[in-house]
């Protein structure tokens, strides 16, 4: 890519181009200013929290000379500026261009909805892959494909990163590709361009509202929509169960909507029957019996016995939604049946029980907003434990209606509430903890305040007795906390492993 090439590929409103820059090659494009080069296109993004025109002299001293701006820049008269009207859309679209559009050549699945997404792209991952199917995930827990795997920040990634591993993927060989399509993905369009084949909707919930993100319930859910009404998909799969699904696909122009139902509604295309709560041991999980029809048949299709160690309805939802994907990706649904009894997911529902204590089940999982935290409670009070001790906190600096949410949720259907803290931020966690705690005021319950989330664990781990479910909720597969705008490494498996190994030595 060069300098000139640009001007085909978004709208310039005017131009600054020294001699000989219009043919400068191009050979990365960012917006931060940490990454730029002398080879670099640097895009002065203007963000939420930051404005990126106020870095372009940092990117320049770094060797960048070709700049892509909303306002003139004051800059040296070495350096090219092309002005656009909005650069976050030029550097979408510049992402697909930059990277040859890879998803055009391979089969593209997105995931969105409230709840489920990491669940359901993470399984049809694993069953695909064990299928010998060659495909790539990208995520709330990173990115796989092949022996590659990387952290992201978001759940969808920026588009010049999403656009990159789609490159990378490409490749390697990768044929199908599953994505997390969050509301913030859509609403800042960083998945402009791609291709879908099949789009999923698991279910909807109030969240991400307030402060940065959205602004009202009805964005959040316009934005979701957008997936099945923008991006031309060739099959939708929709959870018939969520009372937004109608909504999500009226109006939606594709030859084929899969409907799916955990409540047996048999005007779905695949629905479960006798569903129920089923125990190995101590680990909670659901049994079903799954019916589909099949255009060679008048009578559904039978798949009974199908077993996933992960309670609740909500997992058979997940689990519906999986055979349908799978299916799709012409798997075999005896294969399907088999990976889904083997189900395991980093951090969402992940059950950990320890040698020092093997009547105690322990069990990390993501729930970091009321809703997700009530299901994940209400799930495992079916199983009847004695007592339900749930650690959890809240984000800073964001999503502050959250935090009385959770208190709500805990003060309701946990027995010992562990106040900690999740990733603060800048923030002080006390404040947090506080806020979450007035929710909680008013109950008879037993309550620790513990802003140090190692500490907490270590609390519930001493005071957990026999027959006792111990829930930390929040983190599920993050490997850090955010503290101060530092990411400083933190794992809940690694400091429930070691304080099992201390407790061991003890004994």
């Amino acid at each position: 890519m060069i300098t000139k090439d640009i001007f085909d590929v978004i709208e310039i409103t005017s131009s600054y181009i020294p001699e000989r820059m219009d043919r400068r090659r191009i050979l990365s494009i960012t917006h931060n200013s940490k990454y730029a080069a002398p080879m670099s296109l640097f895009v002065c993004k203007s963000g939420s929290q930051k404005d990126g025109h106020l870095y372009a002299g940092q990117a320049y001293e770094k060797g960048a000379r070709v700049f892509l701006a909303e306002k003139k820049l004051d800059l040296p008269n070495d350096a090219a500026v092309l002005i656009t009207p909005d650069t976050a859309d030029a550097l979408c679209k510049l992402a697909v261009y930059f990277y040859d559009n890879p998803s055009k050549d391979m089969k593209i699945i997105g995931v969105t909805g409230t709840k489920g997404k990491t669940t359901v792209a993470l399984s049809v991952y694993s069953i695909a892959s064990a299928q010998g199917i060659k495909i790539g995930y990208i995520g709330t827990n990173g990115v796989y494909f092949c022996s590659t795997v990387a952290e992201t920040v978001n759940t969808t990634p920026d588009p010049l990163e999403l656009q990159k591993y789609l490159r990378l993927m490409k490749n390697a060989g990768v044929e199908v590709v599953i994505i997390e399509v969050s509301s913030q993905a859509l609403w800042q369009n960083r998945i402009y361009g791609i291709e879908f084949d099949t789009c999923a909707f698991t279910n909807l919930y109030e969240d991400h509202i307030g402060g940065i993100e959205h602004p009202t319930f009805e964005h959040y859910r316009n934005c979701k929509k957008m997936l099945f009404t923008n991006y031309n998909a060739k099959n939708i799969v929709v959870n018939i169960d969520s009372k937004d699904s109608n909504y999500m696909i009226d109006g939606v122009c594709c030859d084929n909507i899969v409907k799916v139902s955990a409540n047996g509604d048999e005007q779905a295309d695949i629905y479960a029957k006798n569903a129920m709560k089923i125990k190995n041991g101590i680990v909670p999980g659901v049994s079903f019996d799954c019916r589909v029809k099949t255009k060679s048949s008048d009578e559904p299709e039978s798949i009974d016995d199908i077993f996933i160690p992960l309670p609740g309805m909500y997992s058979v939802e997940n689990g519906l939604l999986i055979i349908a994907i799978c299916r799709l990706l012409n798997i075999p649904q005896s294969d399907i049946t088999k990976r889904l009894a083997l189900s395991c997911v980093p951090g969402r529902f992940e059950v950990t029980v320890l040698k020092s204590c093997p009547d105690v089940l322990f069990v990390i999982d993501y729930a970091h907003n009321g809703a997700s935290l009530s299901a994940v409670l209400n799930a495992l009070k079916e199983y009847e434990p004695k007592r339900i001790i749930c650690v959890f906190g809240s984000v800073g600096g964001r999503t502050f209606g959250r935090r009385r949410e959770l208190g709500l949720v805990a003060a309701k259907d946990a027995d010992v509430i562990i106040v900690t803290s999740d990733n603060p931020d800048s923030e002080d966690p006390m404040i947090i903890i506080n806020e979450i705690c007035e929710a909680i005021a008013d109950s008879d319950k037993e309550v620790y305040k513990i802003p140090d989330r190692k500490e907490a664990i270590i609390k519930a781990i001493s005071i957990a007795e026999k027959g006792d479910f111990v829930l930390l909720a929040g983190k599920g597969h993050e490997s850090y906390q955010l503290i101060r705008g530092e990411r400083i490494p933190f794992s809940e498996k690694e400091i429930l492993m070691q304080a099992d190994v201390s407790a061991l030595q003890k004994a």
